[in-house]
């Protein structure tokens, strides 16, 4: 099975090309999903986080605050690292007993949709990475119309991140996002059918068939 990791930057776009493979009917393990999954009110995870930040990082019903917790992290890169090596591990892990029920169930191709993909090193649990692309003032742009920000704001978020261009270099794969949904669309019809090539050689190689 070909692990392609799927990431870009902050208001990139990155959802619309993982719903682009979801309608290719590829199957997506979301981590960000995973991550709310293991900070559920009463996970072992949420506790540690009370303990660690205290409990105004709680809303009323005892769950976990995410935009309180996000002034938290965005401003101290310590604290950060804190939160992540307490939601890290258990998100790896159902990530990995996922990745081979999909194995087993016969698929040729997974996504692994991870925002901070290169940042916490999840690149290297994938065969290839495909980056969503657009320019840093289009992220910021997006990102303060998106989520209503001020400039202080959007840029620690994105300076919580590697800067979208060194992903760019980094990947085996770009869809450049900054035209319009067509453009966009056309690279990724372009990108799955590589992605489906190198899957099928793949397991050529493994089967010798």
């Amino acid at each position: 099975m070909l692990v392609i990791g799927l990431t870009g930057g902050i208001a990139s776009g990155k959802s619309t090309v993982s719903r682009m493979f979801e309608e290719a009917e590829v199957p997506i393990i979301c981590l960000d999903a995973l991550a709310r999954e293991v900070v559920k009110p009463g996970a072992p995870a949420l506790e540690e986080i009370r303990k660690e930040f205290g409990d105004a990082v709680l809303d009323s019903d005892g769950g976990l605050d995410r935009t309180a917790m996000a002034r938290v992290v965005f401003e101290n890169p310590d604290k950060r690292k804190k939160l992540e090596a307490i939601i890290h591990p258990r998100v790896e892990q159902e990530k990995d007993r996922i990745s081979s029920e999909l194995e087993r169930s016969g698929h040729d191709l997974l996504v692994l949709d991870v925002p901070l993909l290169y940042e916490v090193g999840w690149d290297r649990s994938c065969d290839v990475v495909v980056v969503v692309y657009v320019p840093r003032i289009v992220q910021e742009q997006r990102l303060r119309q998106r989520d209503g920000l001020t400039e202080k704001d959007a840029r620690l978020r994105l300076q919580a991140q590697i800067p979208i261009d060194e992903k760019r270099e980094r990947a085996d794969f770009v869809i450049d996002n900054s035209g319009d949904l067509k453009e966009t669309r056309a690279q990724f019809e372009a990108v799955l059918a590589q992605l489906r090539v190198m899957a099928a050689r793949s397991k050529k190689r493994e089967t010798g068939w």
